[in-house]
């Protein structure tokens, strides 16, 4: 596949001369190419957001070097930004006191595009995303996940090369959600890149061709989903118990296992992280000694998200990728 962005050693720090100074971006490196759909997973901090921004040129970084199209994007910046559009912290880049189809003429005007030449991606936009009901109304009277929608048709519509995606589905509801991952998945065939940080992680499984996994803005993993499906294949139970468990029993749970939770209304659901099926037993034990109803027990196939709470509680990288950023 043809490389469409090339990170080596990226290191951006906050306050450097401060006693006080962040690293957000920790001398990472990767290739991403064309067709390709690439995640950026990591908890807040991690350094997601200021690895897009440097991309897209919007802030300046202390060492390395990004290619983009084979550009240099500090030398080149003025022809790199023609080249990529980008949806960054929400819905942020678009007017909101203009309608959906203001703002699209008004962005492709600052790539030098006229309303001509962009109205049939215009009308196409309006279509996917739904927005043709609301295409002449003012974006302040929408919905977070409908000025979402607007802010990537913004992105779209001088027709990047590159497409950034800095939290896609936040404020869309499930529905719209799922309309948003086929719609990515299908400007991506246009010999398009796509790159998403997202929080959504079952988002990211179902979009994404490749991800990258971010700690302490050190890249700890960078693997296809399918491949690190297969290196963290670990035995995942998932236990239905009444009500919400008390303190002390997650304490002694963190003990034995990793576990995530998901709370319901009248039980909660635990996805145990497990080496052998025997530390089952002693978990039933702790449940029986503080009283906790169980309610049932499942074997479930191991998904991106139990990987991510793994690789991101933990201090070691991906057997084979831990030397990619250094």
């Amino acid at each position: 596949m043809q490389t469409a962005l090339s990170v080596r050693n990226l290191y951006k720090v906050y306050n450097p001369k401060r006693a006080s100074k962040t690293i957000a971006v920790d001398h990472i490196s990767f290739d991403s190419h064309f067709g390709e759909i690439l995640g950026i997973l990591g908890p807040n901090g991690s350094g997601k957001t200021s690895t897009i921004k440097s991309i897209a040129s919007i802030i300046e970084y202390e060492e390395g070097e990004i290619q983009v199209l084979g550009m240099d994007n500090r030398k080149k910046r003025k022809k790199v930004i023609r080249h990529i559009g980008a949806v960054l912290e929400g819905s942020r880049n678009i007017y909101w006191t203009m309608s959906p189809v203001e703002n699209m003429v008004y962005f492709a005007g600052l790539k030098g595009m006229s309303r001509k030449d962009v109205k049939e991606r215009m009308e196409r936009y309006l279509h996917l995303l739904d927005l043709e009901p609301v295409a002449h109304k003012q974006v302040r009277s929408f919905s977070k996940g409908m000025q979402q929608k607007v802010a990537i048709a913004c992105a779209l519509i001088s027709d990047p090369k590159i497409v950034l995606l800095d939290e896609p589905t936040l404020g869309l509801d499930v529905e719209t959600s799922r309309k948003m991952q086929a719609f990515i998945k299908e400007i991506a065939k246009e010999q398009r890149h796509i790159m998403i940080t997202s929080h959504d992680m079952r988002f990211i499984e179902k979009t994404c061709s490749r991800v990258l996994i971010m700690k302490k803005g050190r890249l700890i993993a960078d693997d296809s989903v399918e491949n690190l499906n297969h290196v963290f294949k670990k035995q995942v139970f998932k236990l239905t118990v009444k009500d919400h468990p008390r303190d002390a029993l997650l304490d002694e749970l963190r003990g034995q296992c990793e576990f995530r939770m998901e709370h319901h209304d009248e039980n909660t659901d635990l996805f145990l992280i497990l080496n052998d099926s025997q530390t089952l037993y002693a978990l039933f034990d702790i449940l029986r000694r503080y009283k906790s109803t169980l309610l049932g027990v499942d074997i479930i196939k191991d998904d991106l998200e139990d990987i991510f709470l793994k690789l991101v509680n933990g201090d070691g990288a991906v057997p084979g990728e831990g030397g990619k950023d250094s």
